[in-house]
């Protein structure tokens, strides 16, 4: 059996992809998740999947996915108005510049201006799709969920009983688009501009198992320059939200450089020279459907998502299962920036 810590990207409607790696995963039994860490769509990704594995082993987990994605789209417009017109298909580029247009009527308007609304729609799929109180109760898998404190400029972790729909909504709070979530007098947004996702608790605790898998679902690369204020503003956002983990990516690569056939004492050091760490991306498809992508919901779209993601975890498998308790493989795109 090989054991396996996961870290997952947010990335709004593209945690879809994370969904279909998630499932097969679940679906090779001579794999065995011990650990994941998780921000924004990563943070309910890994939610689900936790509580599923622990009321219905990896059945329930797959099932858990697949309500919270399922709700997700059902909770949301572009959800509500395709299940409405299942016989009228619309078009992928018209309905993201649907959306591009009313990003560019509401991005300069705070959440906290009259009339925008007070609640997060969020809260309802969150209460829902995720068995909370088993989430909180299991120790089956340890789950790992980052937010940044809006004062303190700081990444806060939860875990354990920690783990309350309002930690999940912290970590998936836009700063453009909800208002910051209040957890013991602390105000919260999304975990993704100091952890996406957070990797030290992967790596700093003993999870039987140095092998860290990373779904990643926001590229590094992106070709071409933006030349519109949505394009910028977009590929700011990219950069911004691959900032921390190209930083833990390349401080964890240079520490094992430098510890390597050293004599550590350190038990955190020698956890990270024994660190293997692998990584799934979505690639060229994914990357295609640009940013505005993360924000449709559509039923049809994240089913489409959810294959590609399982399409990429057919193909890692067969090319980097042997990697798994033996070496590091990821891709050489990734170590040329690290």
């Amino acid at each position: 059996m090989a054991r396996i810590c996961l870290a997952l990207q947010g990335g709004g409607a593209h945690g879809a992809f994370t969904w279909g790696v998630l499932d097969r995963l679940l679906d090779d039994d001579t794999i065995e998740i011990a650990a994941v860490s998780g921000t924004s769509a990563g943070a309910l990704n890994a939610a689900s999947l936790s509580a599923g594995l622990a009321g219905g082993g990896r059945r329930g987990a797959r099932e858990a996915l697949h309500r919270l994605w399922e709700t997700v789209s059902a909770r949301s417009p572009l959800g509500a108005v395709e299940s409405s017109f299942p016989f009228f298909p619309f078009p992928r580029s018209m309905v993201h510049n649907a959306i591009e247009q009313v990003r560019s009527l509401t991005q300069f308007v705070s959440p906290y201006s009259a009339g925008r609304p007070g609640g997060n729609p969020l809260r309802v799929v969150v209460e829902e799709a995720i068995d909370l109180d088993l989430l909180q109760r299991q120790t089956l898998v340890s789950t790992f969920v980052s937010a940044t404190d809006v004062e303190a400029g700081s990444v806060r972790v939860f875990t354990g009983t920690e783990l309350t729909a309002d930690a999940l909504l912290a970590s998936a709070c836009l700063p453009d688009v909800f208002r910051a979530v209040e957890i013991d007098g602390r105000h919260y947004w999304d975990g993704g501009y100091l952890g996406n996702p957070v990797l030290t608790p992967l790596f700093t605790q003993d999870h039987g198992t140095s092998d860290l898998l990373i779904v990643q679902v926001t590229p590094f690369v992106r070709p071409g320059v933006p030349d519109t204020a949505d394009e910028i503003i977009a590929r700011v956002n990219e950069i911004t939200f691959n900032t921390s983990l190209m930083r833990d990516l390349r401080m964890l690569t240079e520490m094992k450089r430098l510890v390597r056939d050293e004599d550590l004492e350190n038990p955190v050091l020698r956890q990270i020279a024994a660190l293997r760490l692998h990584m799934i991306s979505a690639g060229e498809e994914l990357t295609q459907r640009g940013a505005v992508g993360k924000l449709d919901t559509r039923w049809s779209e994240l089913l489409e998502l959810r294959d590609l993601g399982r399409r990429a975890t057919d193909l890692w498998l067969e090319r980097h299962r042997a990697d798994i308790g033996n070496r590091t493989s990821l891709p050489t795109e990734v170590e040329a920036l690290v």
